[in-house]
């Protein structure tokens, strides 16, 4: 089968590496894979560059659109003739126009992976769980909301895209149960809707001796360590970094626990209590990050189905999170982590403490727990024969 991809890139992010890790699964099993996107990191001739000219860019940003770009030359690419399917993961970022869309599945069957929430929404790719509505799409409660608007032009966009979908047909996927009700609730309810939850790779996120990777880290070993761990820890809005900063102050005066910052885009002197490591794509690296803590502290404010919840997990650490997006689909309360009330960091904080104050033995049921979860329910393998077999029905 031929499959081409599109998104904004095939680097950094959620959408990009699980992209890429369909694709490279798909390959495997010797299915034929090209991709187009906006930002070009990994060196693969397969993946070719959307252009993205600089004054439209800066234009649709004044103008608060995204239909001064032309993208439909890619009906005409050699990609798109062979191709079986097309499978649009992220479509934001000002290089891709919807009406490319519209054109793509009256041609071909499409499957667009919804990563976040701007598919429903004006312009926003999260929407801070609002649950108002205009136009049939989520509210977006600010122009600020990346992707920013320069001025509010929610109704033109609403409008702009409802007129898009109508005319559309395409096969929906959610990562999470929580996105896919969302979905459901908007004018994007009369597409074919499937929720497929994203996967991980399990040889690579597994259990570590503790005592060894602290030791290769750095890092001290008579401590309980609280990982926080995020692409852009402090610039990230999502990733609720001010939460974060609470925590630390609540647990100042302790002196058997440790922080520990994972992901940060500048160098960072560590402290006596907080440990700063810079962003790393080697996920052989991340893995003993989480195996050397105790317990992932998960603040994000908006989320879909994040991948590091799933990854720190099946390397069996539990998670302290807020109550967003689908996280309750991989966490169960009390049982394999703790789903503090959303925004409350007293609650984080007591989650916390019920995570570390458990007994030794109470901590290693829940790692087991944690690791036979992602085993069962959320591995590559599994996501990908799940999209193959969704590919298959639709090209009938």
């Amino acid at each position: 089968m031929n499959i081409l991809m599109i998104g904004t890139t095939d680097g950094r992010g959620g959408a990009a590496k699980v992209s890429q890790q369909i694709r490279k699964q798909l390959e495997d099993w010797g299915h034929s894979v090209s991709m187009f996107v906006a930002d070009k990191l990994l060196d693969d001739p397969k993946i070719k560059i959307i252009p993205r000219q600089k004054w439209r860019k800066i234009l649709g940003f004044l103008l608060g659109t995204e239909d001064l770009i032309s993208t439909d030359w890619i009906l005409d690419t050699p990609e798109f003739k062979n191709a079986d399917v097309i499978h649009c993961h992220n479509l934001h970022g000002r290089f891709f126009n919807l009406d490319t869309l519209r054109k793509m599945s009256q041609i071909k069957p499409v499957v667009w992976t919804l990563h976040d929430e701007w598919a429903i929404t004006p312009h926003c790719a999260l929407t801070m769980q609002t649950g108002k509505m205009s136009n049939g799409l989520y509210v977006c409660e600010s122009i600020d909301i990346p992707p920013r608007l320069f001025w509010d032009n929610n109704k033109r966009l609403a409008i702009y895209k409802n007129n898009i979908y109508r005319n559309c047909h395409f096969d929906i996927v959610t990562p999470s149960i929580w996105l896919r009700d969302r979905v459901l609730n908007t004018i994007l309810s009369k597409q074919n809707i499937h929720y497929i939850p994203n996967g991980i790779d399990t040889s690579i996120f597994v259990p570590l001796n503790k005592k060894t990777v602290r030791q290769k880290l750095g890092l001290p070993l008579n401590k309980k360590i609280i990982l926080f761990l995020a692409d852009g820890v402090k610039e990230n809005i999502w990733k609720g970094w001010e939460y974060v900063e609470d925590i630390i102050k609540l647990n100042k005066d302790r002196d058997d626990i440790v922080f520990l910052s994972v992901g940060n885009n500048n160098e960072e002197k560590s402290t006596n209590n907080i440990f700063y490591y810079k962003y790393t794509k080697n996920e052989s690296e991340v893995s003993m990050y989480y195996s050397a803590a105790d317990v992932l502290l998960f603040t994000s404010i908006a989320e879909n189905f994040p991948l590091v919840v799933l990854e720190a997990m099946s390397c069996g650490l539990p998670i302290v999170s807020f109550d967003t997006g689908g996280i309750k689909e991989a966490v169960i309360h009390k049982k394999n982590g703790y789903i503090a009330k959303y925004k409350d960091v007293q609650d984080v904080n007591d989650g916390l403490n019920f995570i570390l104050k458990n007994s030794e033995e109470k901590r290693s049921r829940m790692s087991n727990i944690n690791r036979e979860r992602i085993l069962h329910n959320f591995t590559v393998e599994d996501m990908v024969k799940k999209y193959l077999s969704l590919y298959q029905k639709i090209v009938k």
